[in-house]
């Protein structure tokens, strides 16, 4: 059975987001302390607007000499946010990601809250988990053990 965003982020105790009140400075620290490299940037009432990435910060702030502590971080994450359910199946994922040139998807329920994010990797790792179950599969039938 195909593997979906559920299965990877099922096991996730936090969703990461930040406000979009931080400076840029303080969304790199958030995203060293928690070991990621891309978070959801949400308004004040918690709706994800953005996506902010170490890209993000690297090429629009750091690379551009623009001090850090004074660049808002709604004014260098990603707006054009790219969406999927739960339900979307991990292959699905990865051609929406090759599609629009995206490392991070915005996972949603039904009723748009935010659940978190999966990236290239998540769904490249759950591929292989998926690929090696149907060769178990595979072998346990040409293969039966009587």
């Amino acid at each position: 059975m195909p593997k979906t965003v559920h299965d990877i982020i099922k096991g996730r105790t936090e969703v990461y987001c930040i406000s979009n009140q931080m400076t840029a400075s303080e969304a790199a620290r958030y995203l060293k302390d928690h070991g990621i490299r891309a978070t959801g940037v949400c308004n004040l009432s918690g709706k994800i607007v953005g996506v902010v990435s170490q890209s993000d910060i690297s090429e629009k702030v750091v690379a551009e000499n623009f001090r850090p502590s004074e660049v808002n971080v709604q004014s260098i994450s990603s707006t054009n946010l790219i969406k999927v359910t739960s339900e979307t199946e991990v292959g699905t994922s990865l051609q929406v990601m090759q599609e629009h040139g995206v490392y991070h998807l915005i996972v949603e329920d039904a009723d748009g809250k935010f659940l978190g994010m999966v990236s290239m990797r998540d769904c490249v790792v759950m591929k292989g988990e998926e690929e090696k179950e149907r060769a178990e599969m595979l072998k346990d039938y040409a293969f039966p053990s009587y």
